[in-house]
């Protein structure tokens, strides 16, 4: 009876690492620290760009109350520049240690973006935050994470090894 246990408990022991894509990567070459620093500040660098192209588009075409805060340059710059440095630690992290590590990061930005639209969502319908700027908001965030994971991806690659 043992036995059986044990043989299951090692088979699952493993399975989980493939099931995971969490071994570590074989034959793959990550990304420098240096590379992933550039691809960062290039994410960086489009992601304000389209934030502010977003923002100005959102004050244009909608009627945006003064309380509505979220399209000043200082709120949504600071907060963009901190999440594409913890998308690009998360990155070099994900490239030295997963064994698929695209595969990996891109379950990763989507489930992140999604935890990230959650307060967006929560914001429609309340007093002072009209539906017009709130969908630009949730824009800005789409955008922020289309334009991160391919400069990541793209600019920073693993070279060699499962993707």
């Amino acid at each position: 009876m043992w036995n059986d246990d044990l043989e299951i408990s090692m088979s699952l022991a493993h399975r989980v690492p493939r099931l995971t894509g969490t071994r570590p990567a074989v034959q793959a070459v990550p990304p420098t620290y240096r590379r992933v620093m550039a691809a960062g500040l290039a994410a960086v660098v489009v992601s304000l760009a389209a934030d502010l192209m977003l923002a100005t588009i959102g004050q244009a075409a909608f009627t945006v109350p003064a309380s509505f805060g979220k399209f000043a340059f200082g709120t949504y710059a600071l907060l963009t520049v901190l999440g594409v440095a913890g998308a690009a630690a998360t990155w070099a992290a994900v490239a030295r240690f997963s064994a698929r590590p695209k595969w990996l990061l891109t379950r990763l930005a989507a489930l992140v973006t999604a935890l990230f639209l959650i307060p967006d969502f929560l914001l429609l319908g309340t007093q002072g935050n009209p539906a017009g700027p709130v969908a630009i908001l949730m824009l800005m965030h789409l955008a922020i994470a289309v334009v991160t994971y391919t400069a990541l991806t793209e600019l920073a690659p693993v070279r060699g090894g499962p993707k």
